[in-house]
């Protein structure tokens, strides 16, 4: 009996040590442990992990390559929030993320502030770098999913997707791909429709800008060849060309008005003079690297019938076509990187300006009915800010991604109130707020 009750006393005891050893090789998460552990397991090179004055810790490496940065609170609330950035000039290199925010470094925090105010409420907050600058949905897609890997790993239980311009698309493509990845997301002037709808804008501008400057002192070179590289035509001559037009316009020409007027009825583009600088510009410094990023234009125009002119018959019959050769890939590309389907089971919240001359307004309806066509509506809420305003003399007009803080951070309280506490925020809202 006495020796029946030894055994049980041991295995008691070793069944407890066990327990406590378990306990002790578990690290909290956020803590530098888990960090370390989570590095580990992820492959982050280069890594780095320095106590902030506030008691958090400020994170930063590289996941395959791409150069990441986070801000751990030090009572972490379990949440994170990541912010895909936009758009970058393929000329330039990949700004490297930093977690100390714009306090000390102003590129810390490339989301209106949103990633800091996260931060404050008790997120942890990241960012990361792509393996490419200019076209890089594919690319952002997979160092945003590396950098949610690696935070969950770190203990984060629910994570939060934002992101503007480009990466509005991205930000769309991660929650659709990866539905269990994200309870809310949020992009702001995002390419929402996708990107084939914005190189069909971009091409449809330029296109039409051709054909109505055609022989006219306004005309670019290359005109009738939107989807060749020239290398004459720089920002320099676009600015040169479009602003000779208004000015013209400006003092009486009827044939300048005329051309602006139809140029922005047939395009969908506000008359102003930004609204026509900022696409012709796209050609400039983006299109050869979308070209070589997707294998061809991605889009035809070939049948599509162009209206809202004083001549429909005589544009459509004289405007350049864009066909699609047979062995054609980069549709399929546009497609993958980033076509949306409307199917996520996040809570999405978009807002845009009413007026933006490089990733238009238009795109938020088109997306409502794409995500209204896959039975979604219920996941997505739409507001507007409205645009900066016109000054043709200044040539000055409507920004790409104008918000202020207040309005950014905004929306970012309003999604997770949604996500977290069920308030659905006012669906067609104009939150504006310069104050």
């Amino acid at each position: 009996m006495n020796r029946h009750r030894i055994l049980v006393g041991i295995s008691a005891t070793l069944a407890l040590s066990a327990v406590l050893a378990a306990c002790g090789t578990t690290p909290v998460p956020g803590s530098e442990d888990s960090i370390r552990n989570a590095a580990s397991a992820s492959g982050v090179t280069a890594l780095s992990i320095v106590r902030r004055d506030d008691g958090g810790l400020n994170v930063t490496g590289k996941l395959s390559g791409n150069a990441f940065a986070a801000r751990i609170p030090a009572s972490w609330n379990g949440y994170s929030v990541l912010e895909a950035h936009g758009y970058q000039f393929p000329t330039e290199s990949e700004v490297v993320p930093s977690p100390t925010g714009p306090a000390t470094n102003p590129l810390g925090d490339p989301s209106f502030g949103l990633l800091s105010a996260a931060y404050a409420q008790g997120y942890a907050a990241a960012n990361t770098a792509y393996a490419k600058t200019g076209y890089a949905v594919k690319e952002g897609v997979a160092a945003n999913k590396a950098l949610h890997d690696f935070l969950e790993k770190v203990g984060s239980k629910k994570q939060y997707i934002t992101g503007l311009s480009m990466g509005g698309n991205i930000t769309v493509a991660l929650t659709e791909k990866y539905p269990n990845d994200f309870v809310g997301a949020l992009p702001y002037c995002g390419v929402v429709a996708g990107w084939r709808a914005e190189q069909r804008y971009l091409f449809d501008f330029r296109m039409v800008y051709d054909f109505y400057t055609r022989g006219t002192p306004y005309t670019l070179p290359g005109n009738g060849d939107a989807a060749t590289v020239n290398a004459a035509l720089t920002l320099s001559v676009v600015q040169s060309a479009v602003v000779k037009l208004f000015t013209a316009a400006g003092g009486g020409d009827r044939a300048a008005q005329a051309i602006i007027g139809q140029v922005a009825s047939v395009a969908g583009a506000p008359g102003d003079v930004v609204s026509f600088i900022t696409p012709l510009a796209s050609t400039v410094y983006g299109l050869a690297d979308y070209l070589a990023t997707a294998g061809g234009t991605g889009y035809s125009n070939v049948g599509k019938t162009y209206r809202g002119s004083f001549d429909d018959v005589a544009l459509n019959a004289g405007v350049q076509r864009l066909a699609l050769a047979a062995n054609d890939t980069s549709s399929a590309y546009l497609e993958a990187h980033y076509t949306p389907t409307g199917k996520f089971t996040a809570r999405m919240l978009s807002f845009h300006n009413t007026s933006d001359p490089l990733v238009p307004y238009s795109f938020e309806p088109e997306f409502r009915g794409i995500v209204a066509a896959a039975g979604n509506s219920a996941n997505l809420v739409q507001q507007t800010v409205q645009a900066k305003a016109v000054d043709n003399t200044a040539a000055s007009g409507p920004a790409h991604c104008y918000f202020s803080q207040k309005e950014v951070v905004g929306a970012w309280n309003d999604l997770r109130n949604w996500v977290e506490n069920g308030v659905k925020p006012t669906d067609g809202k104009d939150i504006t707020n310069k104050s």
